[in-house]
């Protein structure tokens, strides 16, 4: 049933674009999900489900990951990973759920609340209003493409400044220090194809541009504001480097695709084995 979808709306499932709603707390069955994209109920369950296939396969690889191993050390069964975001980590075949598939197996639950639009300065709010209630034992925190958007050119300011984004992730950071129980990892925005995303009609039509050069101030700060909280730092933005390779983008040139999020799983391992094996 899924070949009667077209591309415009698998690439809004694939952001789960109906999950924005959950942000006023409510919950978004698949029901009314399927009457949103206009397609029927069990042509976007079969979606759902040829994705998650995919992803078991991606992930086959990364279980014999060292960090796979540190994560399983760190976490029991039962326990809980939070992931919240933007886009990038709403994508359907994004990282929190590629850890989502490394997890499962040792009976920790990974909850996607990554919602497609958002900046830092809504992580703050629905970190007190939603996120907090989880109870993770584990957050990954990546918010900062959103906050980077430049609107009526490339001299429009950014839609969050510099000096909020790292005041929004240190009020962020600090709330689940104090009211949770939960080890942080704040993973730096992700840089862009400039000549794609600029380009694109889309984009171009609401006069919206990205700036690396941005980008890379904002990924920094997401490093410092970690490493003064005493929580890990991924540097998601120089994994990728300031001219990523279009192989792994969407066609967009905003978000990483399958590949680029495989990629920045293994980069995340790779950071978390690092990190503790130093103790």
């Amino acid at each position: 049933m899924t070949a009667h979808l077209s591309d415009a709306t698998r690439l809004l499932i694939d952001f789960n674009v109906h999950a924005v709603a959950s942000a006023l707390g409510l919950a978004i069955p698949d029901a009314a999900a399927a009457l949103m994209y206009g397609v029927e109920s069990a042509a976007l369950t079969d979606y759902q489900a040829a994705i998650d296939a995919e992803l078991a396969h991606t992930v086959q690889p990364l279980h014999a990951h060292a960090g796979v191993t540190a994560l399983r050390a760190l976490l029991s069964p039962g326990q809980r990973v939070l992931c919240i975001g933007d886009s990038i980590t709403a994508y359907r075949r994004g990282y929190a759920h590629l850890l989502r598939h490394l997890l499962a197996p040792h009976g920790v639950e990974v909850v996607n609340r990554g919602y497609s639009g958002y900046t830092s300065t809504h992580g703050v709010e629905l970190t007190y209003t939603q996120f907090l209630s989880v109870q993770p034992d584990l957050v990954l925190i990546k918010y900062g493409v959103n906050d980077c958007k430049q609107f009526d050119g490339a001299l429009g300011q950014t839609l969050v400044s510099l000096g909020e984004y790292a005041h929004n992730l240190a009020r962020i950071i600090g709330a689940f220090q104090r009211h949770t129980r939960a080890r942080v990892l704040v993973l730096t925005p992700t840089p862009v194809i400039e000549p794609l995303v600029n380009a694109h009609p889309d984009i171009s039509a609401m006069r919206l541009t990205w700036s690396n050069a941005v980008l890379r101030q904002y990924a920094q700060v997401a490093l410092s504001t970690a490493d003064r909280a005493q929580v890990i730092g991924v540097d998601a933005f120089q994994l990728f480097d300031a001219q990523p390779d279009a192989a792994l983008y969407c066609p967009d040139g905003l978000h990483p695709n399958a590949d680029g999020h495989a990629r920045l799983v293994a980069h995340l391992l790779d950071r978390l084995s690092s990190h503790y094996s130093q103790g």
